[in-house]
C-alpha cells in the first residue's frame, strides 16, 4: 500500500466478516495500534505487542509476520529504543488515524437532509491506475458510483472527498459539488439505487447479533471490570466496529427504513466504548510501565 493510500481510508485487505476480522491478527494488530499507541507516543515494543496479542489468543508467529508485512507496506516503523526493539506508527498511519477517529469513535446522529455532495472526475487512460484508486477510495470513504466519473454522497462527507484527491494527487481531475436531487425519480429510489441498504443493515446486524450476548454477559459485573478482559473484549468489538461507519455513508433518517439496524448497532458499540475503552487504555498504559521496570 503506498502512503498516500494510508492517509484516506481504512487499511486495505479487511475482510467484512465480523467473526473473522475479529480474530485475524492483522486486524487485531491494526486496532491495538490505533486504540492504544498514539497516548503512548505511537511506539510499542515487540515483547509488548506479543503479550497484547496473546492475551487475544494470537500465537506469535502470526503477530511476527503481522508486523513483517505491515513493515513492508509503510504501515509501521521498525524503531529501536534503548535497546529495545518495537514498532512505531508511520507519519502517514497516525494521520490516518487521527482523522479516522471522527468516523469510528464520535456518535453520529442521522442527519437531516442537507443535500449531496458529488464527485466528477475525468482520469486519462494512461493513468488507468489511478483512476481505480480513486474509485476505490470514494467507495471505502461511503461514497457511491452514479455513473461513470460521477460520485455522490451525503454533504456531510465533503471534507472526505476532498482529502482522497488530495491525497492521491488528483485535484487537477476532480471537480467537487453540492447539490440537490430534484428529478426525476424519488429520491429514496434513487438512494437504493445507489447504495445497497440490505448489505449496509446485514453489517449492523451481524455485529450486534455477534455483541449482544457479550454485552449480556457483563450485565452481572458488579465494581471494576478486570484490565485484560476489558482490554480483549473492546479490542474485538472495535475490530468488528471500525469498518462500519465506512460502510455506512451517513444517509440522512428520512431516507432510512423506521427499523434501521444502523441504530442499535451504534447504540451497542457505544455501551462497549463507555464502559470498557477507559480499561483496555489502562491496562495497555500499565503492561508498558511493566516492561521499564
Amino acid at each position: 500500500m503506498a502512503v498516500d493510500d494510508l492517509e484516506i481510508s481504512a487499511f486495505d485487505g479487511e475482510p467484512s466478516d465480523i467473526s473473522v476480522r475479529a480474530s485475524r491478527p492483522q486486524s487485531l494488530l491494526i486496532t491495538v495500534y490505533g486504540a492504544y499507541s498514539r497516548s503512548l507516543g505511537g511506539w510499542l515494543a515487540v515483547s509488548t505487542i506479543l503479550r497484547l496479542l496473546g492475551e487475544m489468543g494470537i500465537e506469535d508467529p502470526a503477530v511476527r509476520s503481522a508486523l513483517s508485512r505491515f513493515k513492508r507496506r509503510g504501515i509501521l516503523v521498525a524503531d529501536k529504543r534503548d535497546r529495545t526493539a518495537g514498532y512505531a506508527l508511520s507519519s502517514a498511519s497516525r494521520r490516518t488515524f487521527d482523522v479516522g477517529d471522527a468516523r469510528v469513535l464520535e456518535r453520529r446522529e442521522l442527519p437531516r437532509e442537507e443535500g449531496w455532495v458529488l464527485a466528477a472526475f475525468s482520469i486519462p487512460e494512461s493513468a488507468r491506475d489511478v483512476r481505480y484508486r480513486l474509485r476505490s477510495r470514494l467507495a471505502k470513504v461511503g461514497f457511491a458510483q452514479v455513473t461513470g466519473g460521477l460520485w455522490i454522497a451525503p454533504r456531510a462527507l465533503e471534507a472526505d472527498v476532498r482529502n482522497v484527491a488530495e491525497a492521491l494527487n488528483v485535484t487537477d481531475y476532480v471537480d467537487v459539488f453540492r447539490a440537490e436531487h430534484i428529478a426525476f425519480r424519488p429520491t429514496p429510489e434513487a438512494i437504493r439505487a445507489w447504495w445497497d441498504l440490505d448489505a449496509i443493515s446485514a453489517h449492523y446486524t451481524d455485529f450486534v447479533r455477534a455483541y449482544s450476548p457479550l454485552r449480556s454477559a457483563y450485565s452481572g459485573v458488579q465494581g471494576t471490570v478486570d484490565g485484560t478482559r476489558a482490554f480483549v473484549d473492546y479490542t474485538r468489538v472495535l475490530t468488528s466496529w471500525r469498518m462500519l461507519p465506512y460502510i455506512d455513508p451517513g444517509l440522512p433518517m428520512s431516507y432510512l427504513p423506521r427499523d434501521w439496524a444502523g441504530r442499535p448497532a451504534t447504540e451497542l458499540f457505544f455501551w462497549f466504548h463507555d464502559h470498557l475503552a477507559q480499561a483496555a487504555q489502562k491496562h495497555v498504559v500499565e503492561l508498558c510501565e511493566a516492561r521499564r521496570d
